[in-house]
């Protein structure tokens, strides 16, 4: 095959990188601060750039060029931002658990905004009909979602509380008591509104946490009910 023709393919390719970057980033699988989409833009201007040398243009040239540098200075910021950033155990499990698909640096922003607590048994966490000044994760422990002052449902280690009224900024719909001490991490809910807002690689990671959280106690919701007994329905408080 001619070089000429080799080199048409190259840049044929080059192009379909950067649509394909574009067309994820549009489509909400990759973000535009994340490191996939700075390395396919980078190969995709450099393969551009070859196929360039048998047909030269200058302008074309300075474009590619100039995406190539910016790529590098963004991976070199990158790689000098996550060596910076440091977590706790704990915090290395919530993020592992909940935040995995998130690139280090928001999971940083996300937990900023958040300090972790110890509860005693019997402490509310959420009272039915009030707003949430917190979105709560139950590392340990557990909790009783009670509504209309009967119990539907129990809270594990996993759990989130309050995450179905947190980002609308709606009255929590149920009560929820610890049953024991437990150990929690403390989102300041108005923050946490404010990075879905300007991040929305967090608001679209923290809602799929949240679908499977629901998702989680929806079933177990409903094996409680096909066990349920007068004493299931006793008083919450």
């Amino acid at each position: 095959m001619p070089t000429d023709e080799i080199l048409k393919y190259i840049g044929l390719f080059g192009a379909f990188l950067y649509l394909a970057s574009y067309f994820l980033l549009q489509a909400g699988y990759i973000g535009g601060n994340s490191k996939i989409y700075t390395v396919m833009n980078l190969f995709a201007a450099s393969f551009v750039l070859v196929s360039l040398s048998t047909a030269f243009n200058a302008a074309s040239v300075v474009i590619q060029v100039s995406w190539i540098l910016i790529s590098i200075f963004g991976l070199a910021r990158m790689y000098l931002l996550y060596r910076r950033i440091r977590f706790t155990d704990e915090e290395i499990e919530f993020v592992e658990e909940q935040l995995q698909r998130l690139p280090l640096h928001l999971a940083r922003k996300v937990l900023d905004i958040g300090i972790w607590i110890d509860g005693d048994r019997g402490a509310e966490l959420t009272r039915q009909g009030e707003r949430n000044n917190s979105l709560m994760y139950l590392k340990h422990g557990s909790a009783e979602v009670c509504q209309n002052n009967t119990r539907i449902a129990t809270c594990r280690p996993g759990s989130f509380i309050g995450e179905m009224t947190v980002l609308s900024d709606a009255p929590a719909t149920a009560t929820v008591k610890l049953t024991s001490s437990a150990r929690l991490l403390c989102l300041d809910a108005e923050a946490l509104r404010t990075l879905s807002q300007n991040e929305a690689a967090i608001a679209t990671v923290i809602q799929n946490s949240f679908s499977r959280d629901m998702r989680l106690k929806l079933e177990a919701t409903s094996r409680h009910v096909g066990t349920m007994n007068p004493v299931d329905t006793g008083d919450c408080a």
